[in-house]
């Protein structure tokens, strides 16, 4: 489990993991130790995320003739960055993850590489 990663097992109304994710990767580890004081130039931060609208009806109908949840197994080798794995039912689920990289080099990464 990492970064908002959720494991729910059971039934639930709403799920909102979050995870916002600021990486500096360095050619050497040199840091001045406010590099994150201020994201809000990154506008990866504060856009308004798109939200898909739903156009279609849906017809649903669900008949529980044995409430009991029943898995005799799940194998998973990771839950991150806003992942969810759900055993239940849940009315809302809203996920967001964002991602800035930075990679900063004293020589060019693609020198000699031609």
């Amino acid at each position: 489990m990492d970064s908002s990663g959720t494991v729910q097992i059971g039934d639930s109304n709403q799920i909102t993991p979050e995870t916002k994710i600021f990486a500096i990767q360095r050619e050497q580890p040199i840091f001045k130790g406010n590099e994150y004081e201020d994201l809000s130039s990154f506008s990866i931060y504060s856009q308004p995320l798109p939200i898909p609208l739903l156009t279609e009806a849906i017809n649903h109908v669900t008949v529980h003739e044995n409430p009991v949840i029943k898995v005799n197994s799940i194998q998973v080798l990771g839950v991150a960055a806003s992942g969810v794995i759900h055993v239940g039912s849940t009315r809302t689920i809203q996920a967001e993850s964002r991602v800035k990289n930075i990679r900063q080099f004293f020589t060019d990464p693609n020198e000699g590489n031609e």
